[in-house]
This record gives C-alpha cells, sequence and structure tokens, in this order.
C-alpha cells in the first residue's frame, strides 16, 4: 500500500462509512469510494463489508488493519522525530469506556499524557454500546463485562462498588424497608439491551418485586431520575455517593464489587502510543481505589 493507500483505508475503517471517512480526510464521499475501490481492485481483495449501515471490515481487512496501524504510527512518530520529539509518542489511540469514568476519574490523566506528547491524538467514545475491538472500532477499551472472545488481551485492574439509592423525597412516600423483593417500591432500571450488565441483573434479582418505573440507556439519566424521586437505583457508589440528592438504602448487604477490565486488540499491544495510553489508564485506575470502593466520593460539577 502507498501511504494514501493507508490513510483512506484506516479512515473508513474508523469511520464506518464513506461520509465519516470523507470528514476526516476532507474529501467527497464519491473520491473515497473511488480510491477504495481502486485499493481493493489491486489487491484483488474486498476489503470492507457493504450494507445500508455503512462499511464495516472484511476477513481481509481485518487482516491487514494491523500494518496499517503500525504503518501510521511509524510515519507519524518519524515526523515529530524530525522536529527534535524524537522520545516523544504519536499517532491516535482510540478509547472506549463509560462515561461515569471519563467525566469523573480519567480525563485529567489522559490530559497530562497529551501535554508530554504533543504527537499524541485521543478519540475517545464513551456511548453505551460495548466498541467491537476485533472490528477495530477502539484500540482500547474499558469494559464492566468481562469479553469471553475476540483476538484481545484482557486484564483486570481495579472493582468500583454499586448500591442502592433513592431520593429522600421518594422515601418519605414509600415503605421504609426493602423487605419482601421491594414489593411497593418502584426502580429505576437498564434498557432491555442492557439486561447483560450485572447491575441489571443485580438489581432485578435484589427487588424482584419492584415495579419497573423508568429503563434508562445511561448512569446519567438514571441519576437525574433518582434524584427527581422517580424510585430507586443501582448506582455506583463514586458517583451517587456525591450527589447531596441521594441517600444510600438497604445497608452493607445491599452493595456489591464490579470488576473493572481493560481491554486491548492482540495486535497492536505492544505498540509504544497504546502501551503509554493502556499504562495510564491502568494507574488512574487503581489510585482511584479509594474512590471507587466509595470510601471517598468523586467531585462533580
Amino acid at each position: 500500500m502507498k501511504w494514501d493507500d493507508v490513510r483512506i483505508f484506516l479512515a473508513v475503517a474508523r469511520g464506518g462509512s464513506l461520509i465519516a471517512a470523507g470528514e476526516r480526510l476532507a474529501m467527497s464521499p464519491a473520491s473515497v469510494a473511488r480510491h477504495v475501490e481502486e485499493l481493493e481492485r489491486r489487491l484483488g481483495v474486498a476489503l470492507f463489508l457493504r450494507s445500508r449501515n455503512g462499511y464495516a471490515l472484511s476477513d481481509a481487512g481485518l487482516a491487514v488493519i494491523g500494518d496499517a496501524e503500525r504503518a501510521e504510527g511509524a510515519l507519524a512518530a518519524l515526523q515529530h522525530g524530525a522536529t527534535g520529539a524524537a522520545a516523544s509518542l504519536a499517532g491516535t489511540v482510540r478509547v472506549a469506556m463509560p462515561e461515569t469514568f471519563a467525566s469523573a476519574l480519567l480525563m485529567p490523566r489522559l490530559t497530562d499524557l497529551l501535554v508530554d506528547h504533543e504527537g499524541l491524538r485521543l478519540e475517545v467514545a464513551t456511548a453505551v454500546n460495548v466498541a467491537d475491538l476485533t472490528r477495530r472500532e477502539a484500540d482500547i477499551a474499558l469494559r464492566l463485562v468481562r469479553p469471553s472472545a475476540g483476538n484481545v488481551v484482557i486484564s483486570r485492574i481495579g472493582s468500583m462498588s454499586v448500591g442502592l439509592y433513592a431520593a429522600p423525597d421518594y422515601l418519605s412516600r414509600r415503605p421504609s424497608a426493602l423487605s419482601d423483593g421491594g414489593r411497593g417500591h418502584r426502580v429505576i432500571g437498564w434498557d432491555e439491551k442492557f439486561q447483560g450488565l450485572k447491575a441489571a441483573r443485580w438489581l432485578s434479582e435484589r427487588l424482584p418485586n419492584a415495579s419497573l418505573v423508568l429503563s434508562a440507556t445511561s448512569v446519567g439519566a438514571q441519576v437525574a431520575a433518582c434524584e427527581s424521586g422517580m424510585g430507586i437505583a443501582a448506582l455506583p457508589c463514586f458517583l451517587a455517593g456525591a450527589r447531596p440528592g441521594l441517600v444510600r438504602i438497604g445497608g452493607p448487604e445491599a452493595c456489591y464489587a464490579q470488576d473493572i477490565w481493560i481491554v486491548v486488540h492482540h495486535d497492536i499491544a505492544a505498540t509504544a502510543r497504546i502501551r503509554a495510553v493502556a499504562d495510564v489508564l491502568r494507574v488512574a485506575v487503581r489510585d482511584a481505589a479509594p474512590i471507587l470502593s466509595g470510601e471517598r466520593s468523586a467531585s462533580v460539577g
């Protein structure tokens, strides 16, 4: 591949569509499509699977994207090395993580890394939908569920406490006890697409007789609903404990430890920029252990 081939191939793989790639490259979608088709013609393979939802890497595309990303990193490092930053890190790292981690705990650490390495660029995705590292939707992911498959390197880096919370106004209108499986109570839970999350399962097991009043796709929406007095929610203690409008209920037994996993695609795990970002995330989670356990609360804006 020529460098332009690498650049366009990676833009389509990362953007998932010709429009998104064109925006990254300052090119028209039609021009991007012509370059991709010409590259596939020269290589004799289809690098992408086309559908109405966009472009996804084919098996052939997955086989070469690691080489393309290493070439991108090597070129970026060479460019920055020419300016006297030979020891710096360079290139793009895409990180997927829960929004609560990004806003409350990790951004300051990542900012320090970017200050030290001006050639490094981060793309942080905080969508609830789990990024697929096998399809290269991210390079690194922080997960609350351990992946069961894929060409990835997985390690447990910590845990966080999750407990039951409600607003004082709600508690004044409902039974004080959580006996009989929460009968007489209302709960705020996860949308059905996320019933595989441990928090969703734990809430259902803990309060099987409570009425589901709201299902949401984000912790932020659950916190807001809980603060409004809508019902009981299972929330990270470091986040809910910082909210003056929420009260933890149910006693020490109404709590569980949620494992935190870091996941890196195997093919790029040894790349300098990937290692650097992954190390920062590991240390940040380790140092935040007193907050994640609920011993201290994270500050809120």
